[in-house]
């Protein structure tokens, strides 16, 4: 899936330098951005993906999820909704200064909430993955969280919520909208870096549409 990219010091596809810094064929690795946000709704596959852009590129990865829990960065635990009450004026601290003392690193970070703890930022782009609200739904079940927690999340999909966010932030040019569904995440990968190194951002043409293909009022009733 992957090949060995040529070391862009020596010229030699075959040095020992590229070894272990394996991205797509059309995808370098200086040519990607130096922060990537992977945001989207709970349950689209942001953390298996993040993570693995960053061992496929060799960079940094931190996730929002992980953050709130080690760091302490919360208000508690809200036992109805089974989730860390995010503190996310000391997320925002945190991270513009981590952002700003690791500037000339690649870093790969995670989030579900990106425009109350994110700023724009020198060489930072966002990719929005989405994915099918049915598909979304079972993956929620499968976590056995609360009715109503499924429900806002599928709503929050259905609503481009994730890339209204994104878009506020930074500008249609530094986002990437992916639709994870049917995908394995190897694949999702490769696609992603693709488009990472084309650069050409968001466009109404990339837009998944699923308020035009379902009912939330049908949809609600295979949760509510």
């Amino acid at each position: 899936m992957a090949e060995s990219m040529p070391d862009s010091r020596s010229g030699d596809p075959g040095s020992k330098a590229s070894v272990g810094r394996r991205v797509p064929a059309g995808a370098p690795e200086q040519t990607l951005p130096k922060i990537i946000i992977v945001t989207g709704t709970p349950g689209v596959g942001k953390t298996a993906v993040g993570k693995l852009i960053a061992k496929r590129i060799g960079s940094e990865f931190l996730s929002l999820g992980d953050l709130v829990k080690t760091q302490g960065l919360h208000k508690g635990f809200d036992r109805r909704a089974r989730s860390y009450m995010i503190n996310e004026r000391a997320v925002e601290w945190m991270l513009k200064g981590y952002l700003k003392d690791h500037r000339e690193k690649r870093i790969v970070f995670e989030t579900h909430s990106f425009n109350s703890i994110l700023h724009k930022t020198h060489g930072m782009v966002a990719v929005v993955l989405r994915l099918d609200p049915p598909v979304l739904i079972r993956r929620l079940k499968g976590r056995n969280w609360p009715k109503l927690k499924i429900w806002e999340n599928v709503e929050a999909e259905l609503i481009d919520l994730s890339l209204y966010d994104s878009l506020k932030v930074l500008g249609k040019r530094r986002v990437y909208e992916i639709d994870a569904t049917a995908k394995s995440p190897g694949n999702l990968v490769r696609e992603i870096l693709i488009v990472l190194h084309n650069g050409k951002g968001w466009s109404m043409k990339s837009l998944p549409n699923w308020l035009g293909k379902y009912d939330p009022v049908l949809l609600s009733r295979r949760i509510l």
